[in-house]
Protein backbone atom coordinates (compact mmCIF):
# COMPACT_ATOMS: atom_id res chain seq x y z
CA UNK A 1 0.00 0.00 0.00
CA UNK A 2 1.22 3.20 -0.78
CA UNK A 3 2.64 5.57 2.20
CA UNK A 4 0.85 8.66 0.53
CA UNK A 5 -2.47 6.63 0.49
CA UNK A 6 -4.87 5.60 2.53
CA UNK A 7 -6.65 2.67 0.39
CA UNK A 8 -5.34 0.09 -1.46
CA UNK A 9 -8.16 -1.42 -4.34
CA UNK A 10 -7.71 -4.35 -6.06
CA UNK A 11 -9.59 -6.38 -8.81
CA UNK A 12 -10.25 -10.20 -8.31
CA UNK A 13 -12.33 -12.26 -10.75
CA UNK A 14 -15.83 -11.91 -9.14
CA UNK A 15 -15.12 -9.11 -6.74
CA UNK A 16 -13.21 -5.87 -5.89
CA UNK A 17 -11.98 -5.07 -2.58
CA UNK A 18 -11.09 -1.89 -1.00
CA UNK A 19 -8.56 -2.11 1.99
CA UNK A 20 -8.77 1.05 4.33
CA UNK A 21 -5.29 1.74 5.94
CA UNK A 22 -4.88 0.95 9.40
CA UNK A 23 -3.66 5.05 9.61
CA UNK A 24 -6.85 5.92 8.15
CA UNK A 25 -7.67 8.23 11.32
CA UNK A 26 -4.41 9.71 11.51
CA UNK A 27 -5.59 11.49 8.03
CA UNK A 28 -6.14 15.16 7.80
CA UNK A 29 -9.23 15.89 6.59
CA UNK A 30 -7.92 17.04 3.28
CA UNK A 31 -5.82 13.92 2.70
CA UNK A 32 -9.05 11.82 2.92
CA UNK A 33 -10.91 13.90 0.41
CA UNK A 34 -8.27 13.24 -2.11
CA UNK A 35 -8.17 9.55 -1.76
CA UNK A 36 -12.54 9.93 -1.32
CA UNK A 37 -11.89 11.58 -4.79
CA UNK A 38 -9.55 8.57 -6.14
CA UNK A 39 -11.59 5.76 -4.38
CA UNK A 40 -15.24 7.02 -6.00
CA UNK A 41 -13.58 7.95 -9.20
CA UNK A 42 -11.63 4.41 -10.10
CA UNK A 43 -15.22 2.76 -8.97
CA UNK A 44 -17.43 5.23 -11.39
CA UNK A 45 -14.84 3.56 -14.07
CA UNK A 46 -14.40 0.32 -13.24
CA UNK A 47 -18.27 -0.47 -11.77
CA UNK A 48 -17.32 -3.49 -9.75
CA UNK A 49 -20.18 -6.13 -9.38
CA UNK A 50 -19.29 -6.98 -5.95
CA UNK A 51 -16.99 -4.65 -3.68
CA UNK A 52 -16.00 -6.19 -0.28
CA UNK A 53 -14.57 -3.14 2.15
CA UNK A 54 -12.05 -4.24 4.33
CA UNK A 55 -12.37 -2.56 7.79
CA UNK A 56 -10.42 -5.08 9.50
CA UNK A 57 -6.71 -3.07 9.98
CA UNK A 58 -9.33 -0.38 11.73
CA UNK A 59 -9.72 0.08 15.52
CA UNK A 60 -11.86 3.04 15.34
CA UNK A 61 -13.76 5.52 12.97
CA UNK A 62 -14.05 8.84 12.91
CA UNK A 63 -16.94 10.64 11.41
CA UNK A 64 -14.59 11.70 8.26
CA UNK A 65 -14.11 7.85 7.46
CA UNK A 66 -17.77 7.42 8.21
CA UNK A 67 -18.63 9.93 5.59
CA UNK A 68 -16.06 8.23 3.23
CA UNK A 69 -17.89 5.34 3.57
CA UNK A 70 -21.14 6.52 2.87
CA UNK A 71 -19.63 8.11 -0.08
CA UNK A 72 -18.94 4.86 -1.25
CA UNK A 73 -21.63 2.85 -0.81
CA UNK A 74 -23.45 5.76 -2.17
CA UNK A 75 -21.49 5.10 -5.60
CA UNK A 76 -21.68 1.45 -5.30
CA UNK A 77 -25.41 1.49 -5.20
CA UNK A 78 -25.74 3.98 -8.30
CA UNK A 79 -24.40 1.29 -10.52
CA UNK A 80 -26.21 -1.36 -8.78
CA UNK A 81 -23.36 -3.02 -7.34
CA UNK A 82 -22.95 -5.15 -3.85
CA UNK A 83 -21.23 -3.90 -1.09
CA UNK A 84 -20.46 -5.91 1.82
CA UNK A 85 -18.21 -4.76 4.72
CA UNK A 86 -15.99 -6.67 6.38
CA UNK A 87 -14.69 -5.66 10.29
CA UNK A 88 -13.93 -7.73 13.09
CA UNK A 89 -13.31 -5.09 15.44
CA UNK A 90 -15.92 -4.41 18.36
CA UNK A 91 -15.65 -0.76 18.38
CA UNK A 92 -15.99 -0.01 14.61
CA UNK A 93 -19.10 -2.50 14.70
CA UNK A 94 -20.65 -0.16 17.52
CA UNK A 95 -20.15 3.33 15.72
CA UNK A 96 -21.95 1.17 11.97
CA UNK A 97 -24.63 0.49 14.91
CA UNK A 98 -24.53 3.66 16.29
CA UNK A 99 -25.23 5.31 12.85
CA UNK A 100 -27.56 2.73 11.88
CA UNK A 101 -25.37 1.27 9.31
CA UNK A 102 -25.22 -2.32 10.28
CA UNK A 103 -29.40 -2.31 9.24
CA UNK A 104 -28.44 -1.05 5.57
CA UNK A 105 -25.09 -2.53 5.14
CA UNK A 106 -24.31 -6.28 4.78
CA UNK A 107 -21.63 -6.58 7.08
CA UNK A 108 -19.53 -9.79 8.02
CA UNK A 109 -16.90 -10.69 10.06
CA UNK A 110 -14.50 -12.78 7.61
CA UNK A 111 -13.77 -13.28 4.40
CA UNK A 112 -15.40 -16.46 4.09
CA UNK A 113 -18.39 -15.11 5.07
CA UNK A 114 -18.22 -12.04 2.77
CA UNK A 115 -18.02 -14.62 -0.12
CA UNK A 116 -20.64 -16.46 0.85
CA UNK A 117 -22.88 -13.39 1.19
CA UNK A 118 -21.94 -12.32 -1.87
CA UNK A 119 -22.54 -16.23 -3.62
CA UNK A 120 -19.12 -16.60 -4.70
CA UNK A 121 -16.94 -20.18 -4.20
CA UNK A 122 -14.59 -20.36 -0.93
CA UNK A 123 -11.28 -19.02 -3.34
CA UNK A 124 -13.43 -15.46 -4.24
CA UNK A 125 -14.37 -16.96 -7.93
CA UNK A 126 -17.81 -17.01 -9.17
CA UNK A 127 -19.76 -19.91 -8.69
CA UNK A 128 -20.49 -22.68 -11.78
CA UNK A 129 -24.11 -22.90 -12.74
CA UNK A 130 -25.22 -26.33 -13.61
CA UNK A 131 -26.52 -25.85 -16.18
CA UNK A 132 -23.77 -26.30 -18.52
CA UNK A 133 -22.35 -29.31 -16.84
CA UNK A 134 -25.51 -31.08 -16.82
CA UNK A 135 -25.77 -30.12 -20.53
CA UNK A 136 -22.41 -32.17 -21.00
CA UNK A 137 -23.65 -34.57 -19.04
CA UNK A 138 -26.11 -35.14 -21.58
CA UNK A 139 -24.45 -34.81 -24.65
CA UNK A 140 -22.05 -37.48 -23.72
CA UNK A 141 -25.06 -39.65 -22.86
CA UNK A 142 -26.61 -39.27 -26.19
CA UNK A 143 -23.36 -40.17 -27.56
CA UNK A 144 -22.82 -43.38 -25.96
CA UNK A 145 -26.05 -44.13 -26.66
CA UNK A 146 -25.89 -43.33 -30.17
CA UNK A 147 -22.11 -45.61 -30.12
CA UNK A 148 -24.15 -48.48 -28.86
CA UNK A 149 -26.70 -48.04 -31.58
CA UNK A 150 -24.04 -47.63 -33.79
CA UNK A 151 -22.74 -51.40 -32.68
CA UNK A 152 -25.65 -53.43 -32.22
CA UNK A 153 -28.06 -51.61 -34.10
CA UNK A 154 -25.92 -50.53 -37.33
CA UNK A 155 -29.00 -50.34 -39.92
CA UNK A 156 -31.17 -48.10 -38.35
CA UNK A 157 -29.54 -45.28 -38.82
CA UNK A 158 -27.73 -44.44 -41.89
CA UNK A 159 -23.44 -43.91 -40.67
CA UNK A 160 -22.58 -40.81 -41.79
CA UNK A 161 -25.30 -38.90 -39.91
CA UNK A 162 -24.61 -41.17 -36.81
CA UNK A 163 -21.21 -40.29 -36.57
CA UNK A 164 -21.92 -37.10 -37.28
CA UNK A 165 -23.85 -36.75 -34.74
CA UNK A 166 -22.10 -38.77 -32.24
CA UNK A 167 -18.97 -36.24 -32.82
CA UNK A 168 -21.13 -33.62 -32.05
CA UNK A 169 -22.38 -34.50 -29.06
CA UNK A 170 -18.69 -35.79 -27.88
CA UNK A 171 -17.58 -32.38 -28.79
CA UNK A 172 -20.32 -30.35 -26.27
CA UNK A 173 -19.14 -32.48 -23.63
CA UNK A 174 -15.88 -31.66 -24.22
CA UNK A 175 -16.40 -28.23 -24.12
CA UNK A 176 -18.32 -28.31 -21.33
CA UNK A 177 -16.02 -30.42 -19.19
CA UNK A 178 -13.17 -27.82 -20.03
CA UNK A 179 -15.62 -24.97 -18.16
CA UNK A 180 -16.58 -26.60 -15.41
CA UNK A 181 -12.76 -27.71 -14.68
CA UNK A 182 -11.54 -24.95 -15.31
CA UNK A 183 -14.48 -22.66 -13.55
CA UNK A 184 -15.91 -25.47 -11.06
CA UNK A 185 -13.97 -26.22 -7.54
CA UNK A 186 -13.90 -29.46 -5.63
CA UNK A 187 -16.54 -31.77 -6.63
CA UNK A 188 -17.64 -29.95 -9.73
CA UNK A 189 -13.80 -29.38 -10.66
CA UNK A 190 -13.34 -33.25 -10.66
CA UNK A 191 -16.45 -33.96 -12.63
CA UNK A 192 -15.49 -31.29 -15.07
CA UNK A 193 -12.07 -33.54 -15.63
CA UNK A 194 -14.06 -37.02 -15.94
CA UNK A 195 -16.12 -35.30 -18.84
CA UNK A 196 -13.31 -34.43 -20.44
CA UNK A 197 -11.04 -37.91 -20.49
CA UNK A 198 -14.91 -39.39 -20.96
CA UNK A 199 -15.89 -37.39 -24.02
CA UNK A 200 -12.24 -37.87 -25.38
CA UNK A 201 -12.08 -41.34 -25.15
CA UNK A 202 -15.88 -41.61 -26.66
CA UNK A 203 -14.52 -39.40 -29.58
CA UNK A 204 -11.66 -42.03 -30.62
CA UNK A 205 -14.17 -45.12 -29.80
CA UNK A 206 -16.77 -43.30 -32.42
CA UNK A 207 -13.94 -42.50 -35.06
CA UNK A 208 -12.65 -46.07 -35.00
CA UNK A 209 -15.93 -47.81 -34.90
CA UNK A 210 -17.24 -45.40 -37.93
CA UNK A 211 -17.55 -47.91 -40.90
CA UNK A 212 -15.20 -47.17 -43.91
CA UNK A 213 -17.51 -48.27 -46.33
CA UNK A 214 -15.68 -50.39 -48.74
CA UNK A 215 -18.34 -52.88 -49.18
CA UNK A 216 -20.55 -50.74 -51.83
CA UNK A 217 -17.69 -50.11 -53.83
CA UNK A 218 -16.40 -53.92 -54.18
CA UNK A 219 -20.80 -54.68 -54.99
CA UNK A 220 -20.33 -52.08 -57.91
CA UNK A 221 -17.87 -53.88 -60.40
CA UNK A 222 -19.74 -57.24 -60.12
CA UNK A 223 -23.72 -55.32 -60.68
CA UNK A 224 -21.71 -53.77 -63.83
CA UNK A 225 -20.10 -57.18 -65.45
CA UNK A 226 -24.08 -58.53 -64.32
CA UNK A 227 -24.71 -55.97 -67.03
CA UNK A 228 -22.43 -56.97 -69.38
CA UNK A 229 -23.15 -60.70 -69.42
CA UNK A 230 -26.89 -59.77 -69.69
CA UNK A 231 -25.94 -57.62 -73.08
CA UNK A 232 -23.30 -60.69 -74.61
CA UNK A 233 -25.84 -63.27 -74.05
CA UNK A 234 -28.34 -61.22 -75.94
CA UNK A 235 -26.21 -60.50 -78.93
CA UNK A 236 -25.48 -64.49 -78.83
CA UNK A 237 -28.83 -64.89 -79.16
CA UNK A 238 -29.59 -62.47 -82.37
CA UNK A 239 -26.74 -64.53 -84.00
CA UNK A 240 -28.39 -67.74 -83.26
CA UNK A 241 -31.64 -66.83 -84.88
CA UNK A 242 -30.18 -65.28 -88.83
Amino acid sequence: MDAARSFELDYQSGYARLLLSADLNAFHWDDIQRSAAEILAELGRTRPRAVIVDLTTLDYLGSAQLTLLVRIWKTIKEYDGRMVVELKGSVVREVLKTAGLLNVWEVAQSRAEAFTMLGLQPDGRPRVSMVLPTIGLLALTAALVGVCISIWRANLIDPRIAVAGQLACAGIALLAGLWTSIRGWGARRGLGAGMVVASAVLAVTIVFNHPRGSAPDAAAPTAHSGKDAKHERHRVGARTAE
